[in-house]
């Protein structure tokens, strides 16, 4: 890292364990010379760990209450034509005590940030890094008279934007198409220290004669659900469903009823819940549901960051839910149709081969294992990150 640029992380999302976004961010950082980072972040870390020796400031922007109240949207909309007043870059200057970057970062999470990110960056002349993983708008909804305007304003953020890191072929696509501009792609990064099960432990079931399968990670945006929706092939198969999650909220609530198959284990350290899948289950599942509407917008440009910590598992990963999904999209492409479902009869199919076929289980097993290595290194992911900060910071900021 000898040379690394001095990078100022001014985002909604900051490096730091206790949130998904942020652990990404952090395995990114994670070895990043502590005295070339400083961070202004909605969130100061409370929950997880924060980046050792790094220093954070929370960061307090204008009007930030009327982002709980009922008058967000208008805020929102009126942010789109410049009517909302803009962060002092003086005062978060003052905030640096003499930190002098030489790249700006943030996440394109959260417009009042990302906004603050780029109106720092362009007043002090600095090249810009964003990574996009999801479509912000379909979070921060506006007026229907304001959407071509926030198109505008956010086009202009993301063409400003010396590097465009975007999180699936597809959101690449949708933003270039969208802001008229390229960008690379930079699939989510695992845990490094994660390993792979003994593939010889596909011989034999956990439970025989039936299948154990095992979930991971957040119910919200739609996976309670798209558990839900196929909960009759799995009570058919005599499948029992081992799940590592906050309980289900919302339209998934139901799921907290399904005793008969599911069983509920609670948030525990992801490392606890790694460890737990590969020795109770013989298969891990990723259940997309099909909801349509907001959830079809988001499932066809995101990507499932629990998808590469599954593949590295040494099991069986199963995919279900609709053609049009990344996480399913890219599963057919590189696993093959013997590990996706895109409806109740065909999971129960693969569930029967699973349970009844170890050589497959084993074959399987060894495909996602080996996908995952080549397409998902975090070391590899890791480099390409700092590389970008180092080109960007080498090539300055864009022409005025």
């Amino acid at each position: 890292m000898t040379g690394a640029p001095r990078v100022l992380i001014l985002s909604d999302e900051a490096p730091q364990t206790g949130t998904a976004g942020g652990l990404l961010l952090y395995r990114l950082f994670a070895g990043y010379p502590a005295d070339r980072l400083r961070v202004l972040t909605h969130h100061v870390p409370t929950m997880g760990t924060p980046l050792p020796r790094v220093a954070y400031r929370r960061l307090s922007l204008p009007w930030q209450r009327f982002e709980k109240s009922r008058l967000n949207r208008l805020k929102r909309s009126m942010r789109a034509f410049g009517l909302v007043p803009p962060l002092s870059s003086r005062l978060m200057a003052r905030w640096l005590e003499g930190f002098e970057p030489q790249v700006v970062f943030c996440v394109m999470q959260h417009a009042v940030y990302y906004d603050a990110a780029h109106r720092f960056a362009r007043l002090n002349r600095l090249p810009l890094v964003t990574a996009v993983h999801d479509v912000n708008e379909e979070f921060e909804r506006v007026y229907s008279w304001a959407v071509r305007a926030t198109r505008r304003r956010d086009g202009a953020f993301y063409r400003y934007a010396s590097r465009r890191l975007c999180v699936s072929p597809e959101m690449e696509r949708l933003c270039s198409d969208r802001y008229g501009a390229h960008g690379s792609v930079l699939y989510p990064n695992r845990d490094e220290k994660l390993e792979a099960r003994p593939l010889e432990y596909c011989g034999r079931l956990v439970r025989p004669p039936s299948l154990t399968l095992g979930f991971a990670g957040n119910l919200n945006f739609g996976y309670g659900e798209g558990i839900l929706q196929m909960l009759p092939a799995l009570r058919s198969e005599g499948v029992r469903l081992i799940i590592y999650g906050r309980p289900p909220a919302g339209d998934a609530e139901p799921l907290q009823g399904a005793v008969d198959c599911c069983e509920f284990r609670g948030f525990v350290p992801s490392e606890v819940a790694w460890e737990g899948l590969k020795r109770d289950c013989d298969a891990v599942w990723l259940p997309y549901p099909d909801l349509g509407g907001q959830m079809e917008r988001l499932y066809r440009h995101h990507f499932p960051s629990k998808l590469p910590e599954y593949l590295a598992l040494g099991m069986p990963v199963i995919v279900t839910g609709p053609a049009y999904a990344t996480g399913m999209r890219w599963a057919r492409r590189n696993l093959g149709s013997e590990l996706c479902a895109g409806n109740i009869a065909d999971l129960g199919d693969l569930l029967h081969r699973l349970a009844a076929d170890a050589p497959l289980r084993r074959q399987l097993a060894e495909r996602c294992l080996q996908s995952g290595q080549r397409e998902f290194d975090p070391t590899k992911i890791a480099s390409e990150f700092h590389a970008h900060l180092a080109a960007a910071s080498a090539e300055g900021p864009p022409a005025p």
